[in-house]
């Protein structure tokens, strides 16, 4: 995945971006049941852990300029404008719009994956993790989009 990670590291990065993907087929799964966990619905579980995972998606670009590895102002402001995209779309869902609320967070998380693709080119990341970030990303936006058609 990157030279400095060892092939250890290489295993857990890849099982717990594999495993972020969970919740989101949970949502899937429980709009398809109409079932509810607590008193959230499938969409909710969808909507507030989008904002999460993308707000951390963001924190590592972050991390890439504040680390040397990456000289993007550009960067620091676009992950900031994704990551206040991600939380309006949590309050457009408590506005009762989730269906808005879910195609903002489908749109902000092919945004961070055309985000990294520019960073991978420019080798600020590497291609097994921009890889990686492919795979999640097709999982996290048919979640998005099945939660949306179940709603």
């Amino acid at each position: 995945m990157d030279a400095t990670l060892s092939k250890l590291d290489t295993r857990w990065v890849m099982a717990l971006t594999l495993a972020g993907g969970l919740p989101f087929i949970t949502a899937v799964l429980m709009a398809a049941l109409g079932v509810r966990l607590l008193t959230l619905s499938g969409p909710d579980i969808a909507i507030t852990y989008g904002a999460v995972i993308a707000s951390f998606l963001c924190g590592l670009h972050w991390g890439l300029v504040l680390g040397g590895r990456a000289q993007a102002t550009w960067l620091l402001i676009l992950s900031n404008v994704l990551c206040l995209l991600a939380w309006a779309g949590a309050l457009l869902a408590q506005s009762g719009w989730p269906q808005a609320a879910l195609t903002l967070q489908t749109a902000v998380f092919l945004s961070l994956l055309a985000v990294d693709h520019v960073l991978m080119r420019r080798g600020w990341l590497s291609a097994a993790f921009f890889r990686l970030r492919v795979v999640i990303t097709c999982v996290v936006v048919a979640c998005l989009i099945g939660v949306a058609a179940l709603t």
